[in-house]
């Protein structure tokens, strides 16, 4: 598996050359003009650009209308201190999960996985939660009817100043069919 293991950033954070994006405060730096430009107005040569969110297929990858488009990635994170859980819609799609329902807790991702891949993400958890160490792997994932798909998956730890695990942030896409 070729993805990045230190790629993992929380949902919705942008980094500029390894350097957050914008000011402490989430705010979009000043234009020399003294204008602010968050980014987010949402038009294109004055068109209103609708929401348009990847799609998979019945085998979990990519449909037709997204195959030219930028890939699927999912991104989650688990706060460990507050028990915050914060996922990207794409980590949704690839869990086959209901977003209406909210993230699954570190505790319950198994319960989309097989019997067979469990010891895998248990292998993944403890490298990661218990060791410190990043951790990757492909897992298949349950869908509706008893059919699997496929999806790898990259995490790392966030430490604490005192070199305890905080939390986990993971990224997801769908593996290349084989």
């Amino acid at each position: 598996m070729n993805m990045p293991f230190c790629a993992a950033r929380p949902p919705d954070t942008a980094t500029v050359d390894g350097a957050p994006a914008g000011d402490p405060d989430g705010k979009a730096e000043d234009d020399s003009d003294g204008r602010s430009d968050s980014g987010t107005e949402g038009g294109v040569d004055g068109t209103t650009q609708g929401p348009s969110g990847p799609s998979l297929d019945s085998d979990g990858h990519p449909g037709p209308r997204d195959r030219d488009r930028k890939p699927v990635i999912g991104s989650a994170e688990w706060d460990l201190l507050t028990d915050g859980v914060r996922w990207n819609a794409e980590t949704y799609l690839l869990l086959g999960c209901d977003p209406g329902h909210g993230p699954l807790s570190l505790d319950r991702l198994p319960d989309r996985l097989p019997e067979a891949d469990r010891p895998l993400l248990r292998r993944m958890m403890t490298d990661a939660l218990v060791h410190g160490r990043p951790a990757a792997g492909t897992l298949r994932i349950r869908r509706p009817g008893g059919r699997h798909h496929t999806v790898e998956c990259a995490g790392e730890p966030v430490l604490g100043a005192d070199g305890t695990v905080t939390a986990l942030r993971m990224l997801l896409r769908p593996a290349p069919a084989a």
